[in-house]
């Protein structure tokens, strides 16, 4: 146990490996599948697109969620006594979940050609403005670039504090290098919130040069999450991590779970993710979190820094 929580004080991240029932996790995935058409079905033509008056509001929501068709299928995941004995001892025993949603990495050949040309070069490429509005109940993406799950919680969005906020993320079925897995830059967390797109620069070798919007600067190593059915990992929010797209054109998809945990209000006391935030530098409830975006949510600064590695 302390092992878990040493490695998430001085890494930002807690890889547990394939640590969740086989059978289980893999009948999961199957179900999941069989609901839905994946494919490029998924995809709205481009007048409905344009037609939207911004691109705000296009991921799930804890009501309007994939998930929520499989709370009983779940149970396995959110009450393994690894991970639960984890988070009790960083977040404690009464953490919430602040909201959990399926993943999908989709493959260039689902993409109408209208999609492709306007997510080129964009370094956040959700997919959720442009998928049809039945589906978006899942978030869909194609790579998004190195950045940390603070962007989305800037102070005062939530009731909870985001200065505790873990990513809890489960593979469903194998992932290898050609599926889209994630890549996470350990270590990077150290430098708390910083504005995204982040000031990143590759030395070659899979080691990065991260700096802060001070000017401080730290070196870290790429590290590529690979793993089988029922592989877990869990990060700090402030861990840099990114993907790259799916690497073929056939129909490969790539379907996770990720769930963004945080410490509960009612908890007053001390707790491992307060001694972990003590040892970090910068903000960690950030006003701001991203700088490329207009007031319609349409990315304003392109340029991708993950697949020009």
């Amino acid at each position: 146990m302390q092992t878990y929580i040493d490695n998430l004080t001085e890494q930002g991240v807690c890889l547990f490996g394939e640590i969740l029932d086989v059978n289980q996790t893999q009948e999961l995935y199957q179900q999941m599948i069989s609901t839905r058409a994946f494919g490029p079905g998924l995809f709205m033509e481009e007048a409905e697109y344009l037609a939207q008056e911004n691109h705000f509001n296009a991921n799930p929501t804890k009501t309007f969620n994939f998930l929520n068709a499989f709370e009983p299928q779940l149970l396995f995941i959110e009450q393994d006594p690894i991970l639960t004995g984890v988070l009790g001892k960083v977040l404690g025993d009464d953490y919430e979940v602040v909201i959990k949603k399926a993943v999908c990495g989709v493959p260039d050949a689902w993409l109408p050609q209208w999609v492709r040309a306007r997510i080129h070069d964009v370094n956040v490429a959700n997919l959720g403005p442009y998928i049809r509005k039945p589906f978006r109940d899942i978030t869909y993406f194609r790579g998004i670039d190195f950045h940390q799950d603070i962007i989305d919680w800037p102070q005062g969005r939530v009731e909870l504090d985001p200065s505790s906020f873990l990513t809890l993320y489960v593979y469903l079925h194998e992932v290898t290098e050609r599926d889209s897995p994630l890549h996470l830059l350990p270590g990077s967390h150290r430098l708390g919130a910083t504005l995204f797109p982040h000031r990143l620069e590759c030395l070659g070798d899979d080691r990065w040069t991260y700096e802060d919007d001070h000017g401080q600067q730290i070196e870290c190593r790429d590290h590529t999450l690979a793993g089988g059915p029922g592989y877990v990992g869990l990060w700090h929010n402030c861990m840099l991590h990114g993907t790259r797209p799916l690497d073929d054109e056939s129909d490969r998809f790539r379907l996770s779970l990720r769930y963004l945990i945080g410490k509960s209000n009612d908890h007053k006391g001390s707790t491992a993710i307060n001694k972990i935030n003590d040892t970090l530098q910068g903000e960690l409830r950030p006003i701001r979190t991203r700088r490329d975006l207009d007031a319609n949510g349409v990315a304003q600064i392109k340029g991708n820094i993950i697949n020009n590695a």
